[in-house]
């Protein structure tokens, strides 16, 4: 009997964990369902069928790229000049992986190539702050896979009949396409916050949080006065890290040297 509790116990935190992420990907999905029915529409308008859109939401599965490869598409850029654009906005994610990995434990070549692909903007800033130590892959896995089926209903319901609900309501257009930006802030304003409200570590953990997310703020407005949009998903994605990894490196010097 001790033996099939301990060979069971694993598997059911698992199963535990993936309902908790279930529960913790319901505000992604609220946002992601209408961003994904703004990517939807905008695949339309640039020429691509209902069922392209959809592999493109599956397969690609980021925001960022998705929409900037509509621009290359209608521009007729070559393909080359397409992979090029999607690894760079995407570069931010290789920070993402190495961050969480220390709380999966030993997981698995599949199920860690899973997980990675899962991790989006969203899904790291929700996850970095509320992923459990017991269950953890469990728990990580639902919150992907509650973000990845909200992102591909919402694009296929845009592009199915979001170009006809966009004539009918054309205020709604502007509304839709600013979805993504303004659920990310929605998520880390009070994740942020409640994590100001422990003490110690867990305090100067949120200061870290905070202050990379304003100098990630700083970057891509200044970018987007400037005239350089596009590109201040990229060094916005790049400072926030940056300032991040230094604050924490910093902390954890003068913790060492405190002790």
């Amino acid at each position: 009997m001790a033996g099939q509790g301990s060979n069971g116990g694993p598997q059911a935190r698992i199963a535990s964990g993936l309902l908790g992420g279930f529960g913790a990907a319901v505000p992604i999905a609220v946002g992601y369902l209408s961003a994904g029915v703004a990517f939807g529409v905008a695949a339309r308008q640039a020429g691509l069928v209902p069922a392209e859109a959809l592999l493109m939401s599956l397969v690609v599965y980021s925001g960022a790229s998705q929409f900037a490869l509509l621009g290359l598409l209608a521009a007729g850029a070559s393909w080359i000049a397409m992979l090029i654009v999607s690894l760079t906005l995407s570069l931010r994610h290789l920070l993402y992986g190495p961050s969480l990995a220390p709380r999966l434990g030993d997981t698995g070549t599949l199920r860690t190539a899973g997980v990675a692909f899962g991790l989006n903007d969203e899904v790291f800033a929700v996850s970095s702050v509320k992923l459990p130590r017991e269950g953890g892959l469990g728990w990580l896995l639902g919150l992907e896979l509650g973000a990845y089926v909200s992102w591909a209903l919402g694009t296929i319901v845009g592009a199915v009949a979001g170009t006809a609900l966009i004539e009918e309501l054309p205020s709604l257009a502007p509304a839709l396409s600013f979805a993504l930006p303004a659920l990310f802030v929605a998520l880390l304003v009070p994740l942020v916050s409640s994590g100001g409200e422990t003490a110690g570590r867990g305090a100067t953990r949120s200061t870290s949080l905070g202050a990379a997310a304003v100098a990630a703020g700083v970057v891509a407005a200044v970018c987007g006065l400037i005239g350089l949009g596009s590109w201040g998903v990229i060094a916005a994605g790049v400072a926030g890290s940056v300032c991040g990894l230094l604050l924490e490196r910093f902390r954890g010097c003068g913790d060492a040297s405190e002790g």
